[in-house]
């Protein structure tokens, strides 16, 4: 491959996956061309940015022709699109192929919940000559809405890199407990929170950071508050996904206690193997495919603050399982969700596209 093969991402360009994919592809020597609606210019990687109108949805609609004409005027080798509904738009209104749509999660989980929405989705689908899913949970469910797409479905994951950083498993006056997700309903901030007074109030010296924000952080700092947890419980806003191994490492669990199917994958456990963290989390979505249960973490049932508390125990009182676990977490993320790997992957499916087109 080389830098005449030029490739157009339609993604939202202030999403973290979008900015590792673009500069992990350029590195592939791929000429990449980003095109988003609103967003940030990402660095050494070429960034159309078109305004946002006061409603996105309408933001889509509104620049349609104009993303038509600058796919037009670069005529690339491929065309990209990351999340069917919005930037799938464009990608079908634009008529260019080969193109490949990739699902995220909510776009079609959430997106199809009227007839209307779902007929405008498995149209956008169709248009696509390929599309990818970030687990195989996310294929399933693409599948159960649209069985005659499944012969052109991938999975090819949002992997992570395995950074230097280990953690060391060592005794603590307290278990430092990690929570990394927007604040808000469909994560369980609040069913955590919970989870950790019941264990506070039983006696256990555990600490719990809440990173992150959103719309329920003024109400989770107040139910600490109620709570009295102010000396077990702190905020510490949003973590720069440069400086996340670090933090994560001055951890010893990670907790995810989601409770709706739109954790379609679970980045934020690949993450916390990664640094040889075990992971507590809701068992939902794509996250078991994540999280090998009593191996690398457990699996609680979601929305169950009794369990979630019982296991928060369990493992905080147990620094030799910690550490096994999170060994075995480290090694689970090395051999099957390396970065490298998966941009192995994609750029395989770009090339065999490729080739079916030229050969046209």
């Amino acid at each position: 491959m080389n830098m005449s093969r030029k490739i157009i991402l339609l993604g939202y360009s202030g999403s973290v996956h979008i900015i590792r994919w673009a500069r992990g592809l350029a590195r592939r020597r791929y000429d990449i061309t980003v095109i988003s609606l609103g967003g940030d210019k990402i660095d050494d990687v070429e960034t159309v940015i078109l305004p946002e109108s006061p409603s996105r949805k309408l933001g889509y609609f509104k620049h349609a022709g104009r993303v038509k004409t600058i796919i037009k005027n670069i005529r690339p080798d491929l065309l990209h699109s990351h999340y069917a509904t919005g930037f799938g738009l464009w990608g079908m209104h634009s008529g260019y192929h080969p193109h490949i749509i990739s699902v995220w999660g909510a776009d079609v989980i959430d997106f199809p919940n009227n007839r209307f929405k779902k007929a405008l989705l498995k149209r956008i689908l169709r248009s696509a000559d390929h599309i990818t899913a970030t687990s195989r949970f996310l294929k399933d469910k693409t599948r159960e809405l649209f069985p005659d797409i499944d012969d052109k479905t991938d999975v090819i994951p949002f992997g992570v890199d395995i950074p230097d950083i280990i953690k060391k498993h060592e005794k603590k006056d307290r278990t430092r407990l990690v929570f990394i997700k927007a604040h808000r309903g469909k994560y369980g901030p609040d069913i955590l929170i919970e989870a950790v007074a019941r264990a506070v109030k039983g006696g256990h010296r555990i600490h719990l950071t809440m990173a992150g924000e959103g719309e329920m952080t003024d109400a989770l700092k107040q139910k600490v508050k109620d709570l009295r947890l102010d000396d077990y419980v702190n905020f510490t806003g949003f973590i720069e996904n440069t400086g996340m191994p670090e933090f994560l490492a001055m951890h010893d669990i990670m907790v995810m206690p989601s409770v709706m199917e739109s954790e379609s994958f679970g980045v934020a456990v690949l993450e916390a193997s990664a640094v040889g963290l075990p992971v507590i989390a809701s068992n939902i979505g794509g996250v078991p495919g994540v999280l090998k249960d009593g191996e690398t973490g457990i699996l609680v049932p979601p929305g169950d603050v009794s369990k979630l508390a019982d296991t928060i125990i369990r493992l905080a009182d147990n620094a030799e399982v910690q550490k096994k676990m999170g060994e075995a977490g480290r090694k689970f993320v090395a051999d099957n969700y390396r970065w490298d790997k998966c941009l192995d992957k994609m750029s395989a499916l770009y090339e065999k596209s490729i080739a079916g087109r030229d050969k046209i």
